[in-house]
């Protein structure tokens, strides 16, 4: 077949090209910076693409660990990105861990492996004697953004570039994942006692000696807001489960495990570049409603002391809760994440900080300013606005993190898909202001992982299956 005058003339043309190329040490020297360079790449989806070069270098030699999520795709799990020795390392970068924080804030590590020693050998008392007994951050940024298909989370100890970052102070959450109540002084605790002072539950006692004791359980049945007044009896600093505490719990929790998938099962064994990929079990949500209903009326089943033997660890641990003529009514399976007992699966914990104003065709979501600062309960004056939410039951695709206040705004996915968890909701037939309750509690099954979000009651509300969260910080974690 003869060549079309047209054709021919653009074969010569490539063949001069060719018999014109030059060897990479013939070119001339690039203009400009290194920030002007792109290079030809292939990218995922095997076609030729242009990339900068000094972006690629800074995120893989930037101390930034990042995980992303191809948002066209839904799975839970996560992609380790950029310097991925970083993304390892960041556990102990946090200083991630069990600590003792007495009322002025100043804490003392605890022995990795044995958390009844501080790291320098000496005993330690987790009763209260010594301080608060707390998992713990340093402080560093967090980052979230969109860049194609791709949504990104990134940790890093200094502020990256480019994109709206939050500085986190340092600071910590109840290393039991619930609270425990001073009686005698209504002070909110994190501690292990079997001290009446501190009974949990309700205060039932009748209850004690009997297989449904309260003794060295956590409090329920009390009002959020009266958690969040009762922990700041401690002092500035202190609050009740405030969402930045949360939110932090909740990103390392993805980038570190590697998965939205929380209540996926655990693996022990890491991936080629030594990074978890998995969940950490289903927690105590395989309890069924009516035995616990007829158990004890869902009140806590769980003492305090479970999951102290892991340590600093990751992993689950087992509990045989008694039933009333001896045998065993449920082996507990807690959830254990560098030592933070009881993410998700046990008891329902409220967030404060965090308001969400459920009208009557919009429901918006505000987060306070400032920790430092007590804030109106029963207004959003003042607070900032962070998101806007879905207001149908559905399990969660999406989740915003402006302003850290982790809430789910698009719907659409399933028990194994994008988030993996559920979203609580009726905001079509009750409109009002509403807190978050996060967690989910025992016999929710499939729907309670890390990520759950109820956002039902009213900020004031309290239940048999809700308790709080002593946390504090080193500094206000403002919010612009």
């Amino acid at each position: 077949m003869a060549f079309t005058d047209n054709e021919e003339s653009r074969v010569r043309a490539m063949l001069e090209a060719f018999q014109n190329g030059k060897r990479i040490a013939d070119l001339p020297v690039a203009s400009g910076g290194l920030e002007d360079y792109t290079v030809e790449v292939q990218d995922a989806s095997g076609e030729s693409a242009r990339l900068n070069l000094f972006h690629a270098i800074s995120t893989v030699n930037k101390k930034i660990a990042i995980r992303r999520w191809d948002e066209t795709k839904s799975t839970p799990i996560g992609e380790a990105y950029g310097n991925i020795d970083f993304l390892r390392e960041l556990p102990s970068v946090l200083g991630l861990g069990c600590y003792l924080v007495t009322n002025d804030r100043k804490r003392r590590k605890l022995d990795p492996t044995n958390h009844y020693k501080f790291a320098d050998g000496s005993p330690a008392k987790l009763d209260g004697s010594d301080g608060q007994y707390m998992w713990c951050w340093n402080a560093h940024y967090y980052a979230s953004w969109k860049e194609g298909n791709y949504f990104y989370e990134a940790v890093s100890l200094n502020p990256i570039e480019g994109v709206e970052c939050y500085r986190i102070p340092a600071g910590g959450t109840s290393a039991l994942g619930n609270a425990v109540l001073d009686r005698t002084t209504s002070t909110l605790c994190s501690l292990i006692s079997d001290d009446p002072k501190y009974r949990g539950g309700g205060n039932q006692t009748d209850w004690d000696g009997t297989y449904r004791s309260q003794l060295g359980k956590p409090v329920t049945a009390i009002a959020m807001t009266s958690c969040s007044t009762y922990a700041r009896k401690r002092g500035e600093g202190w609050e009740s489960q405030w969402y930045v505490s949360r939110a932090v719990q909740e990103y390392l929790f993805r980038l570190i495990m590697g998965t939205r998938h929380s209540q996926s099962d655990f693996n022990p064994e890491k991936d080629a570049n030594g990074l978890y990929c998995c969940g950490l079990g289903v927690g105590l949500t395989d309890v069924s409603s009516a035995n616990w209903s007829t158990y004890n009326g869902y009140y806590p089943l769980v003492p305090t002391s479970v999951g102290v033997e892991l340590g600093d660890g990751v992993g689950v641990a087992d509990y045989d809760i008694p039933a009333a003529d001896g045998s065993v009514f449920h082996t507990a399976k807690i959830p254990v994440f560098f030592g933070l007992k009881n993410l998700y699966g046990n008891l329902w914990t409220g967030v404060r900080g965090l308001i969400i104003d459920a009208g009557e065709e919009i429901s918006s979501v505000y987060v306070a300013p400032s920790l430092y600062d007590n804030y109106a309960n029963d207004s959003v004056a003042g607070m900032i606005k962070a998101a806007e939410i879905f207001r149908t039951e559905s399990y969660i695709k999406k989740i915003s993190m402006n302003k850290l206040c982790c809430m789910p705004t698009v719907p659409g996915a399933s028990a194994a898909t994008y988030y993996c968890d559920y979203h609580y909701v009726n905001h079509n037939t009750s409109q009002g202001l509403r807190c978050r309750l996060v967690g989910g509690s025992a016999h929710y099954g499939a729907t309670a992982g890390a990520f759950v979000s109820s956002s039902y009651h009213a900020v004031a509300y309290s239940g048999t299956n809700i308790s709080g969260a002593l946390c504090f910080f080193e500094e206000d974690p403002v919010m612009a």
